[in-house]
């Protein structure tokens, strides 16, 4: 039985791509049921229940942070995560580089491969691709679907265009060992690919078992101004104002209140332990992909 966990608010057209779903389905004869979430935080639980029903894969439908619930519901876990991207950023199918159609997202049941991957952890939740703390964070707090939907990728550049007004706060990092340092902002990498098609730590390996932490060393608003931009060109990793480090943890503080992120979704405010776990999770890609490649392209 293959179980499909859909976020009805995922972004336009999603009744659609479900519809088109079912269909495929119905025509390969493949045993499914569909459950639609309610809210935030179902499909942990939907996912749970899924796996200790012995599903062999569930399928989420949506974005990031869909993906990332049933990540955290499926962890530990002998269930397989296949995913239908349908959302803002999409960043774990950039990652993974998935298909772009439901079509060849299913093809990848029978003529993927499945991979096993080390969560990361923030707090007590789970993330699969990358985490972040301070300005991007404080973006993602203060967004909606309905922006999201209406403007897609656009609504979270005019956010932070908004929100770059605001009073800056520095963070504070501390790693294994005391090592302590103030940043303007924080992002952990499980893997290389961040929003918007930016490569943000291009040595990132997922199947690995450490985080890649990026650090705005220099601080202000103009920095995190140049720092966007450099991202955005690829040409961030260069810069002698930011930190790019390999560890296991990594503590963020902040002396005024902010913000941390897990998978595009808002987690909570700081302070925020990120660390690796020896929790696995299995997940179907495409057979080409490689985690340790400079990057995957996606599937036709």
């Amino acid at each position: 039985m293959l179980s499909v966990i859909y976020n009805p608010v995922a972004g336009p057209k999603i009744v659609k791509k479900i519809d088109r779903l079912r269909a495929l389905l119905e025509a390969r004869g493949i045993p499914f049921e569909i459950v639609k979430t309610s809210g935030p935080g179902e499909a942990v639980s939907l996912a749970k229940e899924a796996a200790h029903a012995g599903a062999e894969t569930v399928l989420a439908v949506g974005g990031d942070g869909t993906v990332n619930e049933v990540a955290n519901g499926l962890a530990g876990s002998r269930t397989r995560l296949a995913v239908v991207p349908h959302g803002t950023g999409n960043v774990f199918a950039q990652e993974m580089g998935l298909p772009k159609t439901v079509a060849g997202c299913l093809d990848l049941l029978d003529n993927g491969k499945t991979i096993e991957v080390p969560l990361a952890r923030a707090e007590e939740r789970y993330f699969v691709v990358l985490a972040s703390a301070g300005f991007d964070a404080e973006v993602v707090e203060r967004m909606g679907h309905r922006q999201k939907n209406l403007l897609g990728i656009g609504a979270y550049v005019l956010a932070g265009m908004r929100h770059l007004l605001r009073p800056q706060p520095t963070l504070w990092m501390e790693f294994p060992g005391r090592e302590r340092m103030e940043v303007q902002a924080v992002i952990v990498c499980r893997g290389k690919k961040y929003g918007g098609g930016v490569t943000m730590a291009p040595a990132a390996n997922i199947e690995g078992n450490t985080l890649q932490v990026v650090a705005l060393r220099k601080t202000g608003r103009l920095a995190l101004l140049g720092f966007a931009l450099n991202a955005l060109r690829g040409k961030h990793s260069s810069s002698p104002a930011v930190l790019i480090r390999e560890e296991r943890s990594v503590l963020v503080r902040s002396r005024i209140p902010s913000a941390a992120q897990v998978d595009g979704d808002y987690l909570g405010p700081l302070p925020v332990r990120f660390e690796m776990t020896d929790v696995m999770l299995r997940i179907v890609v495409p057979s080409s992909y490689n985690a340790a490649s400079p990057g995957t392209p996606p599937s036709p």
